[in-house]
């Protein structure tokens, strides 16, 4: 029995009871005894099966009589785990992913399984998902690129002419990209750490942002400790690069955890100024705390705060930073549980997001500009949610932007990452002046 495909199907039944992929993973490696080849075999494994979940099942319910979705559990898990193998790792053999797949089922107590699941996956060999016939469109796109018929709908009235083309790009494995904390060190002296340590990096089109090639902990790269540098997207690094941040401005991240922006603020001020850092949710907060004085970043301070409430407790800013809840769409890539999010919610979203910017201007200096930013590519919470402001707020304005980022849409100062296009996130960023 291979404790790495064990572990896999252990998994997949908690992320089943409503587990966060990325959580459950980490716990189960953290207590179990692997080599690093076979964490990331699990771990590629793992989220390539939930990622695929969607065009695994209807694989599977092809080869079953009865539905999938009365099977026993952890049959089910053995068999996704077990086609995913058949279907989307090329280095492992058919015959040894079913000979695997039937070893585990007496580890599950589901000896009695073993036939069907040897029955099954051999008959899935070979399955060509490009030739089926689907009753509509909708349901062809949702099953082929394994993503909620929600989602599919959003990006077919957004983009009718790239519809196909966004859906791959959720399978781009994201890059792994750092901010260079120059408060505490050169973005020269950063790299030659790097180098010097015998890490790959790659520039990145933002100044003090590179990508780093680095297979297990962030904490073990060289500087982490010293605060050399935090992990944050390109997207949200160009969100608050986009501000034009002086030093001794007063910064408000209105909806500051987990800090990235937060800390990109306090950077790009030198330590000088002050950053106020907002959430509702004070252990949230914590992360914010705890971050900054790793970094030695003294000017940040928290707040618990609902945006979209107003506090007359909170000053006036030259800098607002609105980086609202959204659907989080354009990071289905780092997170594979979005992609079977309902968007039922979608339109309270929008005008949660509303409401928070509409607070937000209440704290804005006069010729202050806020940031309007989201992880999402839905117009409705994003171009709309901008229309909609400058429409009942004259005395703002959409700046400009020049975004060094290659293939970003700017549509008249509303920029949008598509993955497929820039590589990096799906984001949205707009810049609002106050006049």
């Amino acid at each position: 029995m291979d404790l790495s495909r064990k572990l896999v199907v252990d998994c997949l039944l908690k992320v089943e009871k409503s587990g966060f992929s990325n959580l459950v993973l980490s716990s189960e490696l953290d207590s179990h005894r692997l080599s690093p080849q076979d964490k990331a075999f699990a771990t590629k494994l793992f989220y390539g099966t939930v990622e695929r979940k969607l065009t695994l099942d209807y694989i599977l319910q092809k080869q079953l009589a009865k539905p999938l979705s009365r099977m026993d559990k952890e049959i089910k898990a053995i068999l996704q785990s077990g086609l995913y193998q058949i279907m989307y790792m090329e280095n492992v053999p058919d015959y040894a992913a079913i000979n695997q797949a039937i070893g585990l089922c007496p580890v599950f107590k589901k000896t009695s399984a073993k036939g069907l699941v040897n029955a099954v996956l051999r008959k899935c060999i070979g399955f060509d998902i490009e030739k089926e016939k689907f009753k509509d469109r909708l349901t062809e796109l949702s099953v082929k690129y394994s993503v909620d018929k929600d989602i599919v709908n959003i990006i077919s009235k957004d983009y009718p002419e790239m519809v196909e083309d966004i859906l791959k790009g959720m399978f781009i494995t994201p890059k792994f990209t750092v901010k260079i904390n120059t408060v505490k060190i050169s973005a020269t002296d950063f790299r030659q750490l790097m180098a010097d340590n015998g890490i790959t990096y790659n520039e990145m089109p933002l100044e003090n942002a590179v990508e780093i090639i680095h297979r297990g902990s962030v904490a073990d790269i060289p500087g982490f400790k010293e605060g050399y540098f935090y992990v944050q997207g390109i997207t949200s690094q160009y969100a608050v690069k986009s501000a034009g941040i002086k030093k001794n401005d007063k910064v408000l991240d209105l909806c500051a955890a987990p800090g990235g922006k937060s800390f990109a603020a306090a950077i790009a001020l030198d330590n000088t100024g002050s950053v106020t850092s907002c959430d509702p949710n004070p252990p949230r907060l914590k992360l914010i705390t705890d971050g900054a004085a790793r970094l030695g970043l003294t000017n940040i301070s928290t707040v618990v705060n609902r945006g979209e409430v107003f506090n007359d407790k909170l000053e006036k800013y030259n800098v607002i930073i609105c980086d609202v809840p959204c659907s989080g769409i354009g990071i289905i890539p780092k997170k594979p549980d979005l992609r079977y999010k309902s968007m039922q919610e979608v339109e309270s979203l929008a005008q949660l997001q509303y409401d928070i910017l509409s607070t937000a201007a209440k704290y804005l200096d006069e010729n202050g500009t806020i940031v309007y930013s989201t992880c999402t590519i839905n117009k409705m919470e994003n171009e709309q949610v901008i229309d909609r402001f400058l429409k009942e707020n004259s005395n703002f304005k959409l700046e400009n932007q020049h975004c060094p980022v290659e293939n970003v849409i700017n549509d008249n100062g509303k920029i949008t990452f598509l993955s497929h296009l820039t590589g990096f996130d799906g984001f949205f960023v707009a810049m609002l002046k106050k006049i």
